[in-house]
């Protein structure tokens, strides 16, 4: 409900000016565990990407990433996630997110109980990227994520989102349920290649 104004440059034209409210926080209790977009129902399109998203006191609160296609809804990331990035991009280094190199889907019952597990949670692990962190580290296909770093996961939405929110180079620890047993395993993401696509992360 905080009133925000998105400054664009649509189709590439002198800077712009729409107001609107902020229609989802992205409501992360710590951001060190990734982060989720806020949502705008401020009116963007076709140049908004990288403006920025400020509140009524002129205090930037994001920057405009995506929206959708009719623009009457936009995708801001947080500032706090940008400041994460600001030292190493003002000392020119490259900074990347976190990526995993998995394919994951949701745990559905009949998984669960031909797998032993209960109650069902978590996210089922259904392609292993060759020679991508995961691979390197001895994940499986069928492997059940239940938590990434204590935070337990109940999506492939949460999933991708906790993952690709810590940068590239980063340790994490992943709780995972195998052949019965539940696994605590560490592993060092890496960079997200260009050609990903879907519930990868």
């Amino acid at each position: 409900g905080e009133l925000v104004a998105a400054v664009t440059y649509p189709f590439g034209r002198e800077s712009s000016l729409s107001i609107g409210i902020v229609s989802r926080h992205s409501n992360i209790e710590n951001d060190s565990f990734g982060f989720d977009f806020n949502q705008t129902d401020t009116s963007v399109g076709p140049g908004a990407s990288g403006g920025p998203l400020v509140n009524m006191r002129g205090h930037t609160v994001g920057m405009i990433t995506m929206a959708s296609q009719t623009g009457n809804m936009g995708f801001a990331v947080p500032i706090s996630v940008i400041k994460k990035a600001l030292p190493k991009l003002l000392q020119n280094q490259h900074f990347a997110w976190g990526w995993l190199g998995v394919k994951v889907a949701e745990v559905t019952m009949d998984l669960a109980k031909s797998l032993g597990l209960s109650p069902v949670r978590g996210v089922v692990i259904s392609t292993v990227l060759p020679d991508q962190p995961a691979a390197k580290n001895d994940l499986r296909p069928q492997d059940i994520v239940l938590a990434i770093n204590g935070v337990p996961i109940d999506s492939p939405r949460e999933f991708t989102r906790l993952i690709g929110g810590n940068e590239a180079g980063k340790e994490v620890t992943l709780t995972i349920f195998r052949k019965g047993k539940v696994l605590s395993q560490s592993v060092l993401l890496g960079a997200k290649p260009t050609s990903s696509e879907g519930r990868e992360g």
